[in-house]
């Protein structure tokens, strides 16, 4: 039997987050979403028996206490940059042990069970699975094979561009995972009155 990825997580202190939305939403609003986001993420990857584990990389306490208590295992973030950050605990996963990870961003609000199990599923024949946002722009999630180092390229707004072209590159096999459930990322206010506008919609169906 083919071993199961790991779930990787970074995710920065909840005060940071979202800095984006500071025109629409205060300090506390803020916080509570990106809190709500990463309970959401990891609970999904929890549900989806698809994944050895689940990594968070973090540099906040409260975030650490989000993760453990989701039976998560928690590095401190040694890095400055988001791509750094995700390299060195890619690396930690290597020495774990670890055949292949998954990389999702903290803040998917759709993300669904179904999601990570068809990543995983994916990364068990290519190398690397490139899931970008809805504006096809940035990664929201990655899939690598870890017996292939690949440079991750987390924190630039073209990221998914440059994934795809690294990978090319490197004569990886690469696949594009196109989902509009793993594509929504709340980032600027425009995200958040589509992700209102989602719960609205599912409250008034229930």
């Amino acid at each position: 039997m083919k071993a199961r990825p790991w779930a990787l997580v970074p995710a920065k202190a909840f005060a940071r987050s979202k800095s984006r939305l500071a025109p629409v939403l205060g300090d506390a609003e803020r916080d509570a979403l990106a809190r709500g986001f990463l309970e959401h993420v990891l609970d999904v990857v929890a549900a989806s028996d698809a994944v050895e584990g689940a990594m968070v990389v973090t540099d906040s306490d409260e975030v650490a206490d989000v993760a453990m208590a989701r039976g998560a295992v928690v590095v401190r973030d040694e890095a400055t940059s988001l791509g750094a950050i995700v390299d060195a605990a890619l690396a930690r996963l290597r020495a774990r042990g670890a055949k292949s990870a998954l990389v999702l961003m903290s803040d998917l609000p759709d993300l669904a069970a179904d999601d990570v199990r068809a990543l995983a599923s994916a990364v068990a024949t290519e190398d690397v699975v490139i899931a970008p946002d809805l504006r096809a722009a940035g990664t929201n999630a990655l899939g690598v094979a870890l017996s292939a180092p690949f440079p991750t390229c987390f924190g630039h707004a073209d990221s998914f561009v440059r994934h795809l072209a690294c990978a090319q590159a490197l004569g990886l096999r690469v696949r594009t995972h196109t989902s509009d459930r793993l594509g929504f990322d709340v980032d600027v206010p425009s995200d958040l009155d589509e992700l209102n506008r989602k719960r609205s919609s599912r409250e008034s169906a229930a």
